[in-house]
C-alpha cells in the first residue's frame, strides 16, 4: 500500500466522523428523532467526539449533544450521567469560540430543566468556566455564556448565590454596555433573573451600579430591549 492510499484511509475516517456528528445533530434538532437517537446509544458514541483532534468535529458533537440535552430532562441527565459535563467544562478553557459557544449551549441545555440539574453544572465547576467566557472578546461567546448563566441563577437563591460568588455580575453588567443589542437583552434578563429571589441578592446587583445602565436601555427603541429590562 503506497502512502497516499494510507493517508486516504486517515483521510476517509476523518470526514466519516464529521459526517456522522453533522447528521446526529442535523437529526436532533427534530423532536420525532429524539427517542431513536437515544435508543441507538448516540449519547456514549458523541462523549468521545468532544476530544477528537478536529475542531469542527468537537464542535459538532458538542452542538448534537446540546440539542439532545434541550429536548428533555431525562436527556440532560444522560449527559450528566455519561460523564460529559466535566469534560466540556475542561475544555472551555483552551478551545476556540466556536467550541465555547456549543459548549455553553450544552451547559445551558442541561442547566434549564432543573434545580438539580443545574447544581450538576455548578459541580463540575460549569458556573466558574462560564464567568470566564464572559471576559472573552467575541460577542456571541459572552451571549451564550449570559444565556447558561441566566437559566441556572432563575431556579432558587442558593444557584444565584453561586452566581455571584464566581463574580457574574460585574462582568454581567459590562455587557450591558457592549454594542449588541442581543447580549444587552440576555445580560438584563441574567441579572433579574439573579436578583428576584431575596433582597440582598437585589442589593448585590444594584450595589454595582447595573440599575443606571439599565434605566438608559429601558430608552431605547428597541421593543425586545426594553422587555428584557422590564
Amino acid at each position: 500500500m503506497s502512502q497516499r492510499q494510507i493517508v486516504q484511509v486517515f483521510e476517509q475516517y476523518q470526514k466519516s466522523r464529521m459526517q456522522f456528528v453533522q447528521t446526529v445533530a442535523d437529526l436532533a434538532a427534530r423532536p420525532q428523532n429524539i427517542e431513536i437517537l437515544r435508543n441507538a446509544g448516540v449519547m456514549s458514541m458523541l462523549r468521545p467526539l468532544l476530544l477528537d483532534v478536529v475542531p469542527s468535529v468537537q464542535q459538532t458533537a458538542a452542538l448534537a449533544l446540546g440539542r439532545l440535552a434541550d429536548h428533555s430532562d431525562d436527556l440532560a441527565e444522560a449527559v450528566v450521567k455519561e460523564d460529559i459535563l466535566p469534560q466540556l467544562v475542561q475544555s472551555l478553557a483552551s478551545q476556540n469560540r466556536f467550541y465555547k459557544k456549543a459548549a455553553a449551549f450544552v451547559l445551558r441545555a442541561v442547566a434549564k430543566h432543573s434545580p438539580e440539574l443545574s447544581q450538576a453544572v455548578v459541580a463540575c465547576g460549569g458556573v466558574d468556566a462560564l464567568v470566564l467566557c464572559l471576559e472573552e472578546f467575541d460577542p456571541g461567546v459572552k451571549e451564550a455564556a449570559t444565556w447558561a448563566l441566566g437559566y441556572i441563577a432563575r431556579h432558587n437563591a442558593l444557584l444565584s448565590q453561586s452566581v455571584v460568588d464566581a463574580g457574574a455580575v460585574p462582568l454581567l453588567v459590562l455587557c450591558l454596555l457592549e454594542p449588541e443589542i442581543a447580549l444587552k437583552r440576555i445580560a438584563a434578563s441574567t441579572l433579574s433573573d439573579i436578583s428576584k429571589h431575596t433582597p440582598e441578592l437585589a442589593q448585590t446587583v444594584v450595589d454595582t451600579g447595573a440599575i443606571a445602565h439599565l434605566a438608559q436601555m429601558i430608552l431605547n427603541p428597541d421593543a425586545k430591549l426594553k422587555v428584557g429590562t422590564a
